[in-house]
């Protein structure tokens, strides 16, 4: 009984081979993919956010995409919620689940035996950060929580404010809580194993592709339905440097170099995280029977 076979977990740096390995597995194992990633839930961020096409989706069901404009705040709490309803619904259909995406706050906010209650939105605390620089608040954050700050680009505004929202309700750090009972889903995680030169090298490779495919004609219709000063459009690697640098090129550059350096984040995440299975890209596609 599929019922009873563990979620499948592919996770790991952005341009690392995910989707191609997820589409591939689902394939094989009849599996229908849950979609863990902050900004292709999100309508229109298309090739910003390298959203699976309908060819690279190979016609396997994929959840969790498309599902919000972009006017609407989405939570790890949120993905939680979404994704546990949906692996009921799979479930129902007596198939496979597999989880796919660099995201990883949400996944292990999903798969983790502990988590965090609900915590509600500050409005008053909010607009009173707002007011604060991203590196301002990148700083306050690294004092009351080193270990949470460590996880954020200094840049993402919008995950700063949330995270220092949270330490303010639970009154301690995020990361030194203790958490709650969850649902205890079985899992098998899997991360790409990649050199860092090689990603570094597949991420210059993407953006160029990423402007091919027209990103700046996608961020000017973004910023033409949504506003300039949106805030998921502002926190977005891609969408964020064309507000920042008026020369195309340089916007580019700064592109490459902000997922450059979000990607080494990531990279020494799952890095240090010894719950996820490391295998080469070719082994990784060549998996059945799991």
């Amino acid at each position: 009984m599929t019922k009873d076979l563990p979620i499948i977990v592919i996770t790991g740096p952005t341009a690392s081979g995910k989707t191609k390995v997820a589409t591939t597995l689902a394939r094989k194992i009849d599996a229908e993919i849950i979609s863990a990633d902050s900004r292709a839930v999100y309508k229109g961020f298309d090739i910003v956010s390298a959203k699976p096409t309908k060819e690279e989706m190979n016609g396997i069901i994929h959840h969790l995409i498309d599902i919000l404009e972009p006017d609407n705040d989405f939570s790890a709490g949120d993905f939680v919620t979404l994704a546990s309803q949906k692996i009921e619904e799979i479930k129902a259909k007596n198939k496979r689940i597999i989880i796919v995406g660099g995201t990883w706050f949400y996944i292990k906010s999903l798969l983790d035996k502990k988590m965090l209650p609900p915590i509600p939105a500050n409005p008053e605390l909010r607009k009173e950060l707002e007011t604060f620089e991203s590196k301002e608040l990148w700083q306050r954050l690294y004092k009351i929580d080193k270990k949470r700050a460590e996880e954020i680009n200094e840049n993402n505004k919008e995950k700063i404010i949330r995270s220092i929202e949270m330490c303010d309700y639970l009154k301690s750090p995020i990361s030194q809580y203790e958490r709650q009972d969850n649902k205890n889903f079985n899992s098998i995680w899997y991360c790409p194993l990649i050199e860092k030169e090689l990603l570094y090298e597949n991420i210059n490779k993407r953006v160029d592709i990423m402007m091919q495919q027209g990103l700046f004609k996608e961020f000017e219709k973004m910023t033409n339905l949504w506003g300039i000063d949106n805030k998921i459009i502002n926190n977005t690697i891609g969408y964020q440097e064309f507000i920042e640098y008026e020369d195309i090129n340089c916007a580019v550059d700064k592109i490459k170099q902000h997922t450059r350096n979000f990607a080494k984040r990531q990279l020494t995440y799952f890095k240090n995280n010894e719950g996820i299975k490391k295998l080469p890209l070719v082994e990784l596609l060549s998996l059945r029977d799991i």
